[in-house]
């Protein structure tokens, strides 16, 4: 029998195979119409972080929002060492995920045929913050290797 701390470890193992299978299926069928479904979980995370981790977005700016979404995955989630944010905030914002936790899964979504992780949690929420203030975003995702994690730009869309 297991113990404990391989059980957990077998948990998240099974946990993964099911995302992956879910998120390959979901690929192989709709391709970067994926990305519709990226909201739900978006607006899940980003509610999370307004109860339990004090995220506000009413009165701030795009830019500031993404700092603060940013913040908490690196401080409050262990996400990323670190997430640089730039842009400009009526036309592009670019995020610059470092030793991203999720870079593991992300490739074996890649390996699994999901050519852009359209279920990035980072990605999803700050998309979610953007949505919530009335900003029209197209979402671009990429693997960042010399970063260890993702660089994410939104792009304002008129």
């Amino acid at each position: 029998m297991a113990i404990e701390e391989q059980k957990k470890l077998n948990q998240l193992r099974l946990t993964s195979l099911a995302l992956t299978s879910l998120a390959s299926a979901v690929w192989e069928t709709l391709g970067d119409s994926s990305f519709s479904f990226s909201g739900i979980m978006g607006n899940e995370i980003l509610r999370i972080m307004e109860k339990e981790m004090g995220l506000e977005i009413a009165g701030n700016s795009p830019k500031e929002v993404m700092m603060e979404i940013s913040r908490i995955f690196v401080d409050e989630f262990g996400y990323a060492s670190d997430i640089q944010v730039d842009g400009d905030e009526d036309a592009t914002i670019t995020l610059k995920v470092h030793n991203c936790a999720n870079r593991h899964f992300s490739d074996k979504l890649l390996e699994a045929g999901v050519e852009k992780p359209f279920i990035c949690p980072i990605m999803t929420s700050c998309q979610a913050g953007l949505r919530r203030m009335g900003f029209k975003m197209r979402e671009e995702i990429e693997k960042w290797h010399e970063g260890g994690g993702s660089i994410i730009k939104f792009e304002r869309i008129l």
